[in-house]
Formats: structure tokens, sequence, C-alpha cells
């Protein structure tokens, strides 16, 4: 009986430690990420824009992070060539927004079918003040005309890229904006339409 009683105890030591070991991730193993990462501060992906009321073209450098990487911070210098005025408009903007995971469209290809946020611009230029005009009564502009604030929404068709070479990822986009100044004019002239306001931008992203 005492051969027994020590034949189990032998076997509840043995048994237990890999029962615990079965049941935690071990460093060989670990948790499936959303996707590979770039570095601290290497962006994500790279953003070429046309219009949208940031320049005729714009490019810069894009940041996701979230739950599955669904909210977007982008980094944009655009400009807008002097046709007609005298010099040529340098604007820089920060965008964020969220946008939601795609879906199946056709063979490699998925849909995004929303995508949502706002930006901030600061536009170099002749007609752009830095600080507010004193042609302008107070109250005009709720902050100087070269600031603005940018609200979109659109949607994207991307496909991933097999392998590993870069980019993993590669994504066309369509964003219908406005500004807060075209907001305020609709609203203070109800002669201006809606499609007055209304901006379309087309733009790529491709993920490193």
């Amino acid at each position: 009986m005492r051969s027994l009683h020590t034949f189990c105890l032998l076997v509840c030591l043995v048994v237990s430690p890999l029962a615990q070991a079965q049941g935690q991730p071990t460093p060989e193993q670990p948790a499936k990420a959303d996707r590979p990462k770039n570095s601290r501060f290497a962006p994500d992906y790279v953003v070429l824009q046309h219009a949208g009321l940031i320049g005729l073209l714009s490019a810069g450098l894009g940041y996701d992070f979230g739950r599955h990487d669904r909210t977007n911070v982008e980094l944009l210098y655009g400009f807008t060539p002097g046709y007609d005025i005298k010099h040529t408009n340098h604007t820089f903007t920060t965008k964020i927004y969220y946008q939601s995971h795609p879906k199946p469209l056709f063979r490699d290809y998925k849909i995004s079918w929303i995508k949502v946020g706002a930006g901030i611009s600061m536009t170099i230029g002749e007609q752009f003040e830095t600080f507010f005009p004193k042609k302008y009564p107070n109250g005009y502009y709720l902050w100087p005309t070269a600031t603005r604030l940018l609200p979109f929404i659109g949607s994207a068709i991307g496909r991933e890229f097999k392998g590993n070479k870069r980019p993993l990822y590669g994504e066309f986009y369509g964003e219908l904006g406005t500004s807060d100044v075209m907001i305020i004019d609709k609203y203070r002239n109800e002669g201006i339409a809606v499609t007055d306001i209304l901006n379309l931008a087309v733009g790529l992203r491709l993920k490193l």
C-alpha cells in the first residue's frame, strides 16, 4: 500500500507542471499580433493625396494604433501652385480618423466602408493670416484664416501583398469633406448649396 501511495505522489508531481506549462503561452509561441509593427518612431505607412483642401497634391507619413490598428494619425505637407496668385501656398496638416475593418470585396481586394475623421491644417500663403486680420469684424472667423478644421468621411479599397517584401498593403481611398469656414458660410447664407461646400479627395496609402 505504501508503494502505491508513493507511485501516485510521483505521478502527481510530474503531471501537474506539464499541465500548467500547456496552459501558458511559451516564449517560442507569442500571442498573434494584428500585424508586424515597425520600430517605435518609424511610420507605419506613407500616403499621397490629391485635393481635399490641403493642397493640389500632398504627401506624408502615417501611424496606426488602437484595436486592430483601426485608428490612424497622418502628418502631411501639401502645396498649391500659384496659378491665380503670385506665390505657391504651402499647407501642413494633421489628420486623425477611424477606419472600419476591411471586408472581402472580390478576389484579393477588401473594402473599408467607413472612414471618418477630421484634420487641422495651417497654410502659409499671401492671402492667409496667421493672426486675426483687422479688416474682418470681431467674431467673423473663429480663428485666423490660415488655420482650418477639416471634417471628412470616406471609404477605401485595398489589397494585401504576398510575401515579406514591402509594401505589405496598398489602399486607394476617397474622401468627401468640407471646412469650418464653408460650414459657417452655409449657416449664414441659405443661398449656398450643400454641394458648394463639399470637396472630393482621392489618395493612396502604402503600409510599410
